[in-house]
């Protein structure tokens, strides 16, 4: 079971059930609304504008082209759609 739900908009903790995160259009905030990064067409920015990581679709990479991820591996972490808020969500929240 994942570890984390996402509906399109917001990020639940399963275990919890409160909020861990939300997308507001390009924007990741955390579950008090601070601005944790932000999404820049194929790209992952932090909240100071560096990038930190991209995805093609189907893998998620670092600032170095370095592969952090899968698309397959974040859906077990985080249920729900994928495409880049996915990404971004668990890049954010899932990642350990």
């Amino acid at each position: 079971m994942a570890d984390f739900t996402f509906d399109g908009r917001k990020l639940k903790n399963n275990r919890t059930g409160q909020k861990a995160g939300e997308v507001d259009r390009t924007r990741i905030r955390a579950w008090n609304s601070a601005l944790l990064g932000e999404i820049d067409r194929k790209n992952l920015r932090d909240a100071h504008g560096a990038k930190v990581a991209e995805f093609d679709g189907k893998t998620l990479k670092d600032d170095r082209g370095r592969k952090l991820a899968t698309l397959a591996e974040m859906q077990e972490a985080v249920e729900g759609a994928d495409g880049i808020e996915l990404a971004a969500l668990w890049y954010f929240f899932a990642r350990k």
